[in-house]
């Protein structure tokens, strides 16, 4: 009766035991969550311009040479001859001031850029009243700078010569030219065309012959022009008027210059 009661007993016991056993090495996983993907909403902003709002950008100020009053209206003898004066040339006083450093490099050239001079300001018989520049035939000569074209005429050993006034005070002068561009009344730019070189009046070979002049005077061009390096110089000119003379003294740079702004 004992051996029937266990043997039922016993598959009970280890039916259990399985049960327990295969119930503790279940491992549960949750599932990751399902990924929805929201909706696309095209939801239109407003037309509304915001620029308003932003200030303006600043602006690059322009850097121009002071311009000196010149007289613009021209008389038969300024169209007629390399020599003349303007009135309103030291008509304030006996003294003009030039200050190249004030010039930007935009508002000068070089008049005949790649040019070697030839013969120099004086020269051995002191007498030459500029600088012979010299490249090849028909070569472009350019204004020195912004001007009035004065006279541009054959006028005695000068040849086909151009003769501008500029808002500088000083007037240049371009001569033994093939070929003259421009005509008297001609306003012209630094750098603009107005010549082609040649040997028209007293000259042996084609080249430039430039003067620099103020008030009817010339003076030498190097003043002006590093002619070696075909670079205008940063100095200050001072002319002062002495009789029917003009003397010319080049000075550096005016200390109350370095300081801040200046204009003559």
């Amino acid at each position: 009766m004992a051996s029937l009661r266990y043997k039922q007993i016993f598959p009970l016991v280890a039916l259990s035991l399985l049960s327990c056993h295969a119930h503790k090495s279940v491992t549960y996983v949750e599932a990751p969550p399902e990924y929805v993907k929201p909706p696309v909403i095209d939801i239109p902003l407003p037309n509304v311009d915001f620029q308003f709002l932003l200030p303006e950008p600043p602006e690059l100020a322009t850097i121009h040479a002071p311009r000196k009053d010149i007289t613009e209206t021209l008389t038969a003898r300024d169209k007629s001859h390399v020599k003349a004066e303007d009135p309103k040339r030291f008509a304030d006083g006996d003294t003009e001031i030039l200050d190249l450093s004030l010039i930007p490099r935009e508002e000068y050239a070089f008049p005949l850029p790649g040019a070697k001079v030839i013969s120099p300001y004086g020269g051995r018989r002191k007498w030459h009243s500029g600088v012979d520049l010299k490249t090849r035939a028909n070569d472009t000569i350019v204004a020195a700078f912004e001007g009035i074209v004065r006279m541009a005429k054959p006028y005695a050993a000068y040849g086909n010569v151009v003769v501008i006034r500029h808002y500088n005070g000083l007037e240049t002068v371009y001569s033994h030219n093939s070929k003259n561009l421009v005509k008297p009344g001609d306003h012209v730019r630094a750098g603009q065309p107005i010549a082609l070189t040649g040997r028209t009046g007293r000259a042996t070979t084609e080249h430039l012959h430039f003067e620099t002049r103020i008030n009817g005077d010339h003076f030498n061009p190097n003043v002006i022009f590093n002619l070696r390096r075909r670079t205008l110089r940063h100095r200050c000119i001072i002319f002062t008027k002495k009789g029917a003379n003009v003397a010319i003294r080049s000075v550096d740079l005016f200390p109350h210059q370095r300081t801040g702004p200046y204009h003559p």
